[in-house]
């Protein structure tokens, strides 16, 4: 009976783990899919003035979030440039961060694993306090739901329950983005030209994914352990962990949603300027 217990909490922490690694890995490849036309559109209508207009913001937020997690996990930064809007023109490489770490660190080493994904964590945190500074409004409305259904977490018993809050947490910020609820709309364009630069900056580059596989295993050993350990704390823990689980895949469908927003913009100005 205690065999069979622990074997299932064993798989599920398993399951767990993989699946918030799928989850995390299918957004940054449609993040990347999605900035990849984006440049091609923008590329063919405004040419390079555009990509370095649309992509201002975002580039200096992009190689900021590196800088930011190199910073948490003790890498040593050996050169960076946030952005290079002359340089770039010749070599197509709008800003960069080279860093080292020590190999025999643990810590180091799973850091790796969050410096290549840095640019989705802190775009998206970007994204939400410049809404929290351009559209305080809005930003208030969007908060109430999110806490409001964060306190229906205690009394879920299904996971149909979870998708429901997290269906009604993206459907809010939706609503509250509303071109047509908006009272101040030279704010608002602000917002939309802040959004438009950053998700399309948000992509995991060649380089960002190979320094994330290099943390990979590392981070997910470290993640199996803590799912295992919730997992024994009992369901009131496990709770938390659906709370931190529908908040990331939240702000990664809203994320993606903006991203799509911009290569629809995108792609009207490529279908209709000439």
């Amino acid at each position: 009976m205690v065999a069979s217990l622990l074997s299932d909490k064993l798989l599920v922490s398993l399951i767990y783990s993989l699946g918030f690694l799928f989850i995390i890995g299918f957004f940054g490849m449609i993040f990347s899919y999605v900035e990849k036309k984006n440049t091609y559109y923008i590329y063919n209508t405004f040419g390079f003035n555009g990509i370095l207009f649309t992509g201002m913001v975002g580039t200096i937020v992009h190689e900021f979030s590196h800088i930011i997690f190199c910073l948490i996990f003790r890498h040593k930064i050996t050169e960076f440039n946030l952005i290079r809007p002359f340089k770039s023109r010749y070599d197509g490489v709008m800003g960069y961060v080279n860093h080292k770490c020590n190999t025999n660190s643990k810590y180091q080493m799973i850091g790796n694993f969050f410096i290549g994904i840095a640019p989705v964590i802190v775009g998206i945190s970007a994204l939400i306090i410049f809404m929290s500074i351009l559209l305080p409004d809005k930003y208030d409305n969007i908060l109430e739901v999110f806490y409001r259904n964060m306190e229906y977490m205690n009394h879920i018993n299904r996971f149909e329950d979870s998708f429901n809050i997290y269906v009604s947490i993206v459907i809010a910020i939706i609503a509250n983005l509303n071109p047509f609820t908006q009272n101040n709309y030279v704010l608002y364009i602000m917002y939309i030209y802040i959004m438009y630069s950053i998700t399309t900056h948000m992509d995991l580059s060649k380089e960002d994914l190979t320094n994330s596989k290099s943390g990979l295993l590392s981070f997910f050993i470290l993640l199996y352990i803590i799912n295992l350990i919730f997992m024994f704390l009992g369901m009131k823990y496990q709770i938390i962990l659906f709370r931190i689980l529908i908040s990331i895949v939240s702000l990664l469908t809203v994320g993606l949603l903006f991203s799509i927003i911009t290569l629809l913009i995108s792609r009207v100005a490529y279908t209709t300027i000439p």
